[in-house]
């Protein structure tokens, strides 16, 4: 049997498979890591209700009414109807979306912007960027990408509201999880994770108080002299308006804040502060994704500066930049050249440091006309699940003068568009990969097809570069050709290796040059990089205290703020609504709504969960494995109950990302979180009531 080696595209970690092919050419099985996602992708590929040909909207928007077109006329008709928007409104009233996948990112954003709009969006507008910009603002550097790597020299773990075994692959063999023994280890979750298991300790807070217990641990160190002085007398920028501040989150207030156990807190921090090297393992989104999510952010982050564990081994080090792709998505001449970005108006600290415009705005934009006014749409990969209140991104889509999308699957989103196109999988494009990896180790590679595309599908990338033909700028994109597109991108590695970024499947390791600039000044430990550069920061130094908030007009210190709508700050909507709802775990069976339609992924998770806790189950007459309505003050949406001491009373958790049962319908779009604009998915509050019958 012929094999081909490529690379899954199923979440962004970018693993290394082999492709199994018949006799003509088909994929019949995939060679990979011990991952569900992987065997998916040819499940993918094949299934009957993938999108495989053009097609134009003949019915109401919503009504799923299309019709089959050529390539030329959805192609025509796209490049006229923007052009049509741009002449009567302005190239920036047309904006770009880029979900999943996000490989023909670069592509996209260069026609977003050779077309004059500075509004090129992504899913990054509540993933991941807030963490980045927060540690950028704090240290100058990522910490986030690298706090998943074990170091063998680690004595003590704090796994912070993430769960290696859901999120992380190889899930069940993630080191983390097969640690050796004599590793000591806190979790702070609200829910039971199978890390739990592995602890020493539980610190089950309340969704959306994660500052707090944060600037609790803060308080202790500093009360018991566990922080490393030496360090922050030389490296700290407002140490002392940090210490005045976090002297009243006292134990006692933190446990009463969190709904934690006063002495597990204390316990939680001498463990930790006196247990070096110690690291903390972080999620993307679980502690930015609130209302004051991104001082939450900075106020933990800081816990590795303050107890001397910053960029050495064994503690959280720094992600350090490698050999990159060229820039061909013309970000500069955005910048440059072209008006604010939605964005820049509100979180100008966000898109500081983030080369997109803040797409949760994009339904003000929309409906409102604010911050800016947006009357077309370009997307690939969009889902109104997204967004939160997603009935009113559904609303805003149906509104816009017009709306073209690709896509695998016809969705909330693509039902309100004028035209739909078919995509290519990651089976069927090359893209040019350049692995992040961790602090001083990346990887490049250069993925061919495997397989055509099924019916008429083509890889995003090569669709926005025939739009772009079709507007008048084939020579600026390459005249329609995708691999051309990689080839220029390919200029920026050095040429000893990228001839063998394309010719080894396997892919090429490269490093960061700050191993070289240590070693070359005599610091044969690899780590603490600010010994030479300092910290990339508006001090210089760790920031505890930011003069770069505060000059946008925000709180220079981590300043802990209530969720917007929690039991202690709306307690008049709690009296409908008592339950903390928070969302959005992951699980390897899924990334968010890619793997709805895969039948043997729907085998191990069947149904949208919601997790409640016995006491309140009970209490509501509720019993597993009945179907319920969770609501809110913004709907009702049904779940099937999953009555579990997984979840701490008074807290309920729901699955994400189903189109059946999409939990942000019940989110809060109104309490962004104001450096970032990140919705507060993970805290807000909810109702759950049984349903006659207990079915659906």
């Amino acid at each position: 049997m012929a094999t081909k080696k490529s690379t899954c595209y199923e979440c962004d970690a970018n693993c290394a498979i082999e492709v199994e092919l018949d006799s003509a050419g088909e994929p019949l099985g995939i060679k990979g890591p011990d991952c569900p996602r992987c065997y998916a992708q040819i499940d993918r590929r094949n299934h009957p209700e993938r999108l495989l040909y053009p097609l134009k909207r003949v019915g109401p928007k919503g009504s799923g009414e299309f019709e089959r077109i050529s390539w030329g006329e959805a192609l025509d008709t796209i490049a006229g109807r923007l052009a049509g928007v741009k002449a009567e409104h302005g190239a920036p009233s047309v904006a770009f979306f880029a979900g999943y996948t996000k490989e023909a990112r670069p592509q996209l954003q260069r026609l977003a912007h050779a077309f004059g709009s500075p509004n090129y969006l992504t899913e990054s507008g509540c993933c991941f960027s807030a963490t980045m910009v927060a540690e950028k603002v704090t240290f100058g550097y990522k910490v986030k990408t690298t706090s998943t790597v074990v170091s063998p020299k680690t004595r003590c773990h704090l796994i912070w509201s993430t769960n290696p075994r859901g999120s992380i692959p190889p899930f069940d063999s993630h080191p983390l999880v097969n640690l050796k023994p004599g590793r000591r280890m806190i979790v702070v979750d609200p829910r039971r994770t199978p890390m739990v298991d592995h602890a020493d300790i539980h610190l089950q807070i309340r969704p959306g108080t994660d500052g707090a217990l944060a600037l609790g641990f803060h308080h202790l160190i500093f009360a018991n002299g566990w922080q490393d002085q030496a360090f922050l007398d030389e490296w700290g920028n407002g140490v002392e308006a940090f210490k005045d501040y976090v002297r009243d989150f006292t134990p006692e207030r933190v446990a009463r804040i969190c709904g934690i156990d006063e002495q597990d807190l204390r316990k939680a921090v001498e463990l930790f502060a006196t247990t070096p090297p110690a690291q903390i393992t972080l999620s993307p989104t679980a502690t930015v994704q609130h209302s004051n999510g991104f001082q939450n952010h900075r106020a933990l982050i800081l816990l590795s500066a303050v107890t001397g564990n910053l960029d050495r081994e064994g503690g959280n080090r720094f992600f350090n930049d490698k050999v990159l792709p060229k820039p061909i998505e013309l970000f500069d001449y955005c910048r440059s050249d072209l008006p604010p970005r939605i964005g820049d108006e509100v979180y100008p600290v966000w898109t500081r440091y983030w080369p997109a415009g803040q797409s949760m705005l994009l339904p003000d934009c929309i409906l409102d006309g604010q911050p800016q006014q947006v009357r077309a749409l370009l997307a690939m990969g969009i889902n109104t699940a997204m967004w939160p209140n997603s009935k009113r991104m559904e609303q805003a889509l149906a509104s816009l003068d017009f709306f073209a999308v690709t896509d695998f699957f016809h969705n909330p989103a693509t039902l309100q568009a004028d035209i739909v196109l078919p995509a290519a999988t990651n089976l069927e494009r090359p893209a040019l990969i350049a692995y992040p990896g961790c602090a001083y180790q990346g990887e490049l590679r250069y993925r061919r097809a495997v397989v055509a595309p099924k019916g008429e599908a083509r890889p995003d990338g090569t669709i926005f570069l025939q739009i772009a033909q079709r507007l008048g700028m084939g020579a600026q994109f390459w005249e329609g050709d995708l691999e051309a597109s990689w080839a220029e991108a390919a200029e920026g590695i050095p040429e000893e290796i990228r001839e063998e970024v394309y010719s080894n499947p396997d892919g090429v390791t490269v490093y960061a040059d700050a191993i070289e600039e240590l070693v070359e000044h005599g610091f044969l430990d690899a780590d603490r990089l600010y010994r030479l550069r300092g910290f990339p920061t508006a001090s210089g130094k760790v920031e505890l205290d930011s003069s770069e908030l505060r000059e946008a007009g925000h709180d220079g210190l981590p300043i802990y703020r209530e969720p917007a709508e929690s039991p202690v700050a709306t307690p008049e909507i709690a009296v409908d609504y008592p339950l903390v709802l928070t969302s959005g775990a992951r699980t390897k069976f899924d990334t968010h709504s890619q793997h709805q339609y895969i039948a043997r992924m729907r085998r191990a998770v069947p149904s949208p969960l919601v997790e409640i806790h016995p006491l309140d189950a009970d209490s509501r007459d509720i019993r597993d494995g009945e179907t319920v309505a969770v609501r809110s003050p913004r709907g009702a949406v049904r779940f099937v109950a999953r009555v579990t001491d997984k979840v701490k009373p008074g807290v309920v958790h729901c699955s994400h990302g189903w189109n059946s049962a999409n939990i942000n319908e019940l989110t809060d779009d109104r309490h962004l979180d104001p450096i970032s604009g990140f919705p507060p998915f993970k805290s807000g509050l909810c109702q759950v009531e049984r349903i006659d019958g207990g079915v659906g």
